[in-house]
């Protein structure tokens, strides 16, 4: 299969495909990492949500992560989730509920190039990263996400948390 060298490509391959075959065209990407700087938006001390595509059949995030920051542990509406490590480097923790306790079930770094698939039926995650360095992340979802489970540590329970974006193409959304 041909690899994929533009974000353009990448939407275009999307768009054409099945979405069981979706994570598939993830790993033809070879797309260079300033091509998503336009995408990106930052803030201190956490990570954003970029927009880069959106529609009925796939919703394509980038995520942009400042030094150590954390996503809480969450579920994913019940939607497939391929992670695409672009730049630098994470940690995805996996976890179970178990007799009423979340509990650590996996760990594993991802480094610039790699790929990481999660479903609700496996469970729930956080990412982090644990660096002092800037990195991001592609997120590609089967159907767009408006809303996922999040674990509340203080209340140690799921509540529901509404998604939205830091930006979207062309337009501002956060203050």
């Amino acid at each position: 299969m041909q690899t994929i060298q533009t974000i353009e490509q990448l939407i275009e391959a999307l768009n054409d495909t099945e979405p069981s075959e979706q994570g598939s065209v993830l790993k033809r990407i070879e797309i260079p990492t300033a091509d998503f700087e336009a995408y990106a938006t930052w803030k201190s001390d956490g990570y954003t949500r970029n927009c880069i595509e959106r529609t009925n059949e796939f919703e394509l995030i980038l995520l942009c992560w400042d030094a150590e920051a954390i996503t809480p542990i969450h579920g994913h509406g019940g939607q497939d989730c391929w992670v695409y490590q672009v730049q630098g480097t994470v940690c995805e923790k996996r976890y179970a509920h178990q007799e009423g306790q979340i509990v650590e079930t996996n760990h594993m770094e991802l480094p610039q190039g790699r790929m990481t698939y999660m479903h609700d039926r496996m469970g729930f995650h956080s990412i982090i990263n644990p660096t002092k360095q800037r990195s991001m992340t592609l997120h590609l979802y089967a159907s767009p996400i408006d809303e996922c489970r999040v674990y509340n540590l203080e209340k140690e329970s799921f509540e529901r948390v509404e998604l939205s974006y830091d930006s979207a193409p062309g337009i501002s959304i956060s203050a």
